[in-house]
């Protein structure tokens, strides 16, 4: 008989004090969250390009003085055709031993990396600098891509038209919900995120090599609680 007892003082106890009610879970002011977007096109007007060099030797110093000597005549041709606010700059440099399939405890010959970045507002020459790089012996260009030297300027205005679409949003719902906006609660800012760069892997090409150039989309979002009632 003691068992059966036990139960009901159990449930007599779950009974004086019940569990917390799912609307106390959810207690606050009624809001509306909402996420806005903003969206600016603007035409680049700079442009990156990086260019590959790649030399191998039996020897590391033999690999490192052809990668040099490639890379000297690359800047030489480059800077030639620079602007004075063009800036040029070697990025990556890395010596790799290359082994043998059939024999891997010694190497059979070193492979020299060498990247050189030219940043140039010179976008009607990009297919000259690329052309120029090709005969300067460049492989390839390892990378193009494009930015806006006002990128943070233009990131603040995409902010601001995303903050407009949050509240143009918040009130559409409220109004379909048949409660109105009361005021803005907290909205929180994700910070200047650069635009997607666009970007172009190609070999090198016959002399005139055609660039065509897009425009730069720079999106920002923000996220906003408004009150209602």
């Amino acid at each position: 008989m003691r068992y059966p007892i036990m139960s009901i003082l159990l449930i007599f106890t779950f009974l004086g004090h019940p569990l917390p009610a799912a609307a106390a879970e959810i207690d606050g002011p009624a809001a509306i969250e909402v996420v806005g977007r903003g969206e600016i096109s603007q035409r680049p007007d700079r442009a990156i390009l990086r260019f590959a060099i790649e030399t191998n030797a039996a020897e590391a110093d033999e690999a490192i003085r052809q990668n040099a000597a490639q890379a000297e005549k690359l800047i030489g041709q480059l800077k030639a055709m620079m602007a004075p606010d063009d800036t040029i700059a070697t990025t990556q440099f890395q010596l790799h031993p290359v082994y043998n399939s059939k024999a891997r405890i010694a190497p059979s010959s070193f492979r020299v990396n060498n990247t050189v970045q030219l940043e140039t507002a010179q976008l009607n020459r990009l297919g000259a600098f690329i052309d120029a790089a090709a005969q300067a012996g460049s492989g390839r260009i390892g990378q193009l891509h494009f930015r806006h030297s006002q990128q943070g300027a233009l990131a603040l205005k995409a902010a601001a038209l995303a903050v407009a679409d949050a509240r143009r949003t918040a009130e559409e719902l409220a109004r379909a919900a048949g409660v109105k906006i009361v005021r803005l609660q907290r909205m929180r800012y994700t910070g200047n995120r650069p635009p997607a760069p666009m970007r172009a892997e190609m070999a090198m090409a016959a002399p005139a090599t055609p660039i065509e150039i897009g425009d730069l989309k720079i999106v920002q979002q923000v996220v906003a609680v408004f009150l209602i009632e």
